[in-house]
């Protein structure tokens, strides 16, 4: 059963709150004693992260207490965490800051990911960008839809007045047009070698995390994305959008996604057709 609307009023509300409250107010006003490395150089975390999981978190259990929560922040600290995201009821997986290394660098190409899974399936995925106090969200079944808001709405927390905008894909069906999203520099050895190569095909590639990359292929900006990566915070509630706009995404060797999913490399494509056209040329 998907979310009702008031329930979806009041978690588009709480993450507004922590990207008006606490995300924007440290953007660009971060020291270096506030951003830590977690895994690598470029895999890093701030105040601002620890901050906002733990708001968004603590608004959402005073919310729903029988909600179970799976935060990437909860997560390095205990990675037993995402089994909640398999075994619970209902499920809130939260990415606080999705993009944090460009947050930490002072470019806004960054937002909040929120995504509520029941059962095993994500019924409501939301990807907010903090920066223009906009957000683009789905429910399973329902469509995709943009939420803009006007000028003097922004970071007043106000309801906006615009209408949804919904969105669909019109797929490209030639490769050699193709406008992609994929960081090449994520792999390693012989394969970023051949990615690489396999890039300079494309019209443009540029390197997007996750929330800002769903967002731009929605609205029709990129055609296609391939992520190294599978992290249920990067990836449940943009699969949803993207599928819910009428895309397509599997894992690189043909498996239909799960917000359950570790490990593998995400491509979404805008269609059947492109996608398998892709996957093939990505194979090779």
């Amino acid at each position: 059963m998907n979310l009702d609307k008031p329930t979806q009023a009041r978690l588009i509300n709480i993450v507004r709150r922590a990207g008006q409250e606490i995300v924007m107010p440290n953007f660009r006003q971060l020291s270096a004693a506030d951003v830590e490395t977690k895994s690598s150089l470029t895999d890093l975390v701030t105040i601002a992260d620890k901050a906002s999981e733990a708001f968004i978190t603590e608004e959402i259990q005073a919310a729903f207490p029988d909600w179970e929560i799976v935060g990437e922040e909860a997560v390095a600290e205990d990675p037993s965490t995402t089994d909640k995201i398999g075994t619970s009821d209902t499920c809130v997986i939260i990415d606080p800051i999705d993009g944090t290394w460009n947050y930490a660098h002072g470019l806004s190409e960054f937002g909040i990911i929120l995504a509520v899974v029941v059962k095993g399936v994500t019924r409501f995925g939301l990807l907010y960008d903090p920066v223009n106090d906009d957000w683009i969200y789905a429910n399973l079944g329902e469509g995709t839809f943009f939420q803009r808001t006007a000028m003097n709405e922004k970071g007043k927390h106000q309801t906006p007045k615009q209408t949804p905008l919904a969105l669909s894909f019109t797929a490209e069906p030639d490769l050699d047009k193709l406008i992609g999203i994929m960081s090449v520099n994520s792999y390693t050895g012989q394969k970023k070698q051949d990615f690489a190569l396999k890039a300079s095909r494309f019209v443009r590639i540029n390197n997007l995390p996750s929330c800002p990359a769903y967002r731009q292929i929605a609205q029709g900006h990129f055609h296609f994305s391939l992520t190294y990566k599978m992290l249920p915070w990067d990836h449940a509630a943009g699969v949803l959008v993207h599928t819910e706009a009428g895309g397509i995404c599997r894992t690189l060797d043909g498996q239909e996604y799960s917000p359950t999913m570790l490990d593998g490399e995400m491509l979404a494509a805008q269609s059947e057709q492109q996608w398998k056209d892709l996957a093939e040329w990505f194979r090779r």
